[in-house]
């Protein structure tokens, strides 16, 4: 009788503990994408705007990213893919209305 009644106590707290470790885990991991993200887009960077573009890129993805709709996920994709590196004014404006098209639904 002793047994049933520990196993119906260490049971739930078991998968309790267990879902909390999955939970930290996930957040960490959205961390570190945010993280890994500004690392790898910023690496080139050699313009503010440029910058700021792909903060807001990889914050928009990895910190908002279940709030965004297909076409704002394609266009922030598009950015972190074409801006890094990239300096003169005028070609980062094209890169914006490039990927801002091709967002587009």
């Amino acid at each position: 009788m002793k047994k049933v009644f520990l196993w119906t106590i260490a049971l739930p707290l078991l998968i309790g503990l267990t879902g909390m470790l999955g939970a930290h885990s996930v957040l960490a991991d959205s961390q570190s994408s945010y993280d890994d993200c500004l690392l790898y887009g910023l690496r080139d960077s050699r313009n503010g705007a440029v910058t700021q573009m792909i903060k807001g890129a990889c914050y928009a993805l990895y910190e908002n990213g279940e709030m965004l709709l297909p076409r704002e996920r394609a266009y922030n994709v598009c950015l972190l893919q074409n801006l890094p590196g990239a300096r003169d004014p005028f070609a980062i404006a094209q890169i914006k209305n490039v990927c801002s098209h091709r967002s587009e639904m």
